[in-house]
């Protein structure tokens, strides 16, 4: 990362002219408000608070530069605005007048690149003619070339000390967001896809160019389909792939996870941390890593070129809850330094359970079907793709996913409920939380039936939410017609492909028994798909695969 990297033309003004240093502060955060979707407000009362403690403004020679900052929730990345005034802006509090005025802002898990940024442009006012050079520019484009032609000899700002490193498995929409919402946060992060034609172009350009909610370009240590050297040394794995690549994906790093790293299902859909778990016990039994997955994806995000992924949404919060349960705790602080939008989840029954995907895609890419095929996806997916009438049978979906929740003994979100808690979406209806939600606006349909909101959303999300409501006794008729109506569209018997009781390992368990799986504890004869644990053993030092000792 550079200094330059964090501007774009419309943050530059050369000569300002303004008659105090609070009114060129006030232009620049409402041009942050406007190009980087600023909370102004709340950035003026950060920034005014942060200039109480001590001034900002210091001299060179026989100009000032005045650096107003702060660590704020006003914003989602690193954001910088500048301005220049050779005649220099009086500054509260001092006789003395500013000529350069940097405003650096940053959300508090970017603390500690922040710092750095600020070094960065404190070492750039010391160079030698840098600020005259500065002084003379006549246009944003002409300051940009200078300041990228001064930082050239300094390099890269580089990944913040004391922050997690990740390894993202997966190239897709969701892991190049994700892989570069944390670059550019000031993490170290290596890209692992199976295959090395999406991640090529990474490769080339050194990085992922990100628009959106954040922007910037956001440096990749490391993009290969090796998955020993991607995950060498990693704290983190955040696994974005489908549903239906977790078992292969898990087989594929089986080898190479070391004890002690985590791995995180984004998201688990229903299940996945359980199947997941299975396989590295038969792939690597004698391996101690962190298992967890997330509620859903954390973001809205579409791959729009090689290289290139545009974030329409960062949700607010996302539950992640570890297997088993009691692990949650140990693995979120460290999560949450990058990404403070986890937050704690019960447990892995209630994050598959608030699987909001299992209610939207299958039923609309179906009922969408004829749309679908004859536009190629040409409509905007969940704004003219949910009628009334489709809305509906969301509705009845849901009803059947939380009563299913219910006879787990699990109280889980309906999807009205979710939409206000990930993306304060509010409505009276679903149809109307769904409508009010800008995160939506913008997202196409699928160009094909053919697409993983049902060769996934159904086998890992729908199979698995009506075999386990079939084996506690729930009717579910209208998930069942959706997954009969897959079926029969692509040919595919997705009952006999999908995540059923007995591919989970809960077959015939009680609900009892169920639970106790799920949260750590171990009951006489109850089968797990967890390693044994000898009674010996540290829980703290083997990991999320090892259930406490049977007392029995």
């Amino acid at each position: 990362m550079k200094i330059t990297s964090l501007l774009r033309p419309e943050l530059v003004f050369p000569n300002l002219t303004v008659s105090t240093g609070e009114a060129a502060i006030a232009q620049l955060i409402s041009a942050l408000g406007a190009v980087r979707g600023v909370d102004t407000e709340l950035a003026m009362k950060d920034i005014a608070a942060r200039e109480r403690t001590g001034s900002t403004l210091f001299p060179l020679q026989a100009r000032h530069v005045a650096m107003p900052h702060a660590s704020t929730k006003a914003c989602k990345q690193l954001v910088v605005a500048v301005a220049t005034s050779r005649e220099g802006i009086p500054w509260k509090g001092t006789a003395d007048k500013a000529n350069v005025i940097f405003i650096l802002l940053g959300p508090p898990e970017t603390h500690s690149l922040y710092l750095r940024v600020l070094s960065r442009i404190s070492r750039l006012c010391l160079t030698g003619p840098f600020l005259e050079a500065m002084l003379s520019v006549a246009t944003p484009v002409e300051f940009m070339d200078r300041l990228t032609a001064a930082e050239e000899s300094f390099g890269e700002i580089v990944a913040a000390e004391g922050m997690p490193t990740f390894c993202i498995l997966g190239a897709g929409h969701g892991g190049m967001a994700m892989a570069g919402h944390l670059a550019i946060t000031g993490c170290k992060v290596n890209l692992f896809n199976r295959t090395d034609d999406r991640i090529r172009a990474v490769r080339d350009c050194g990085g992922i160019e990100v628009t959106g909610e954040v922007e910037g370009v956001a440096h990749v240590n490391l993009a290969t389909s090796d998955p020993a050297e991607a995950l060498d040394n990693m704290d983190v794995l955040m696994m974005v792939v489908p549903a239906t690549g977790h078992r292969n994906m898990a087989e594929i790093i089986a080898p190479h996870i070391k004890d002690g790293q985590i791995l995180i299902l984004n998201p688990g859909r229903t299940g996945g941390a359980l199947e997941v778990a299975q396989v590295l016990r038969e792939k690597n039994p004698s391996v101690r890593p962190y298992i967890a997955e997330a509620q859903t994806l954390l973001y809205a995000s579409r791959v729009t070129n090689p290289a290139q992924v545009h974030i329409f949404r960062i949700k607010n919060s996302v539950p992640l809850a570890a297997l088993p349960a009691y692990q949650t705790v140990d693995i979120l602080p460290v999560i949450r330094k990058a990404l403070p939008q986890f937050v704690p989840g019960d447990n892995v029954l209630k994050t598959s359970m608030d699987n909001i995907g299992a209610v939207f895609h299958p039923a609309i890419t179906i009922l969408n079907a004829g749309r679908i095929e004859d536009t190629h996806g040409d409509f905007e997916y969940y704004v003219e793709g949910v009628t009334p009438a489709v809305a509906a049978v969301l509705e009845e979906i849901d009803r059947e996913r939380v009563a299913v929740a219910s006879a787990l003994g699990i109280h889980a979100n309906t999807a009205r409920e979710w939409l206000y808690l990930a993306y304060d979406a509010a409505g009276k209806t679903l149809l109307d939380a769904m409508q009010s939600n800008p995160g939506y606006r913008g997202i196409k349909a699928p160009g094909t039936i053919h697409h993983r909101y049902i060769t996934e959303d159904v086998p890992a999300s729908l199979v698995p939410i009506a075999s386990i409501g079939e084996m506690l006794g729930v009717q579910v008729p209208a998930i069942r017609s959706i997954i009969n109506m897959a079926s029969a569209m692509h040919g595919v018997d997705y009952w006999a492909e999908g995540r059923t009781v007995d591919r989970l390992g809960i077959k015939g368990m009680s609900v009892k028994d169920i639970r106790f799986l799920v949260v750590g504890a171990e009951t006489s004869g109850i089968p797990s798909p967890l390693p044994p644990l000898s009674p010996a053993t540290s829980l703290a030092d083997e990991g999320p695969f090892a259930p406490p000792p049977s007392h029995a």
